[in-house]
């Protein structure tokens, strides 16, 4: 994917923000990894927060709304096992996508079975498959709020302003 390509905007006022925004957590504890994707992303016309390990993910999640986390597997303090194990239970319809240099089939398979919506492998030489994993995950929560809110107009008639996962 070419990086001036924006980001999935929604077809409609029922989407993710209404100034068409999609804000991304970004949680690595490696500095750099943060500011690459940062910049990335930004340039892709997504709205960014940054976290230096689990805990802080979960105190932004807290205080600020997020259509998608995506997340490096192992940080110090809270890693990105414990963080998904969180963010299912507090934020269920929150997508998580997971970046790890470790991969072995256990990390895959506890990824996975934690509720992450998918993984990709460090190094990021190429962000393209993170960059798909991502727009994937957008389109996928973006068709639960199209059927939510198609659903809401079939019971009452009207459309559901400000439908969010």
């Amino acid at each position: 994917m070419n990086p001036s390509t924006p980001p999935p905007a929604p077809p409609s006022s029922d989407g993710f923000q209404a100034n068409n925004l999609v804000r991304l957590l970004i949680v690595d504890d490696d500095p750099v990894i943060r500011m690459i994707l940062h910049r990335h992303f930004s340039a892709r016309g997504f709205a960014i927060s940054l976290a230096a390990d689990g805990d802080e993910a979960l105190r932004l999640l807290s205080l600020h709304r997020h259509d998608l986390v995506i997340s490096d597997l192992i940080m110090p303090g809270m890693d990105g096992i414990d963080l998904l194990r969180a963010i299912h239970r507090d934020y269920p319809l929150l997508r998580v996508v997971v970046m790890t240099g470790a991969v072995t089939l256990d990390n895959m398979l506890n990824i996975l079975k934690e509720g992450a919506f998918t993984f990709v492998t460090k190094p990021l030489d190429d962000l393209a498959p993170l960059e798909v994993s991502v727009d994937l995950a957008l389109a996928v929560v973006q068709g639960w709020l199209d059927q939510l809110s198609a659903l809401h107009r079939l019971k009452t008639g009207k459309p559901k302003q400000g439908v969010n996962p």
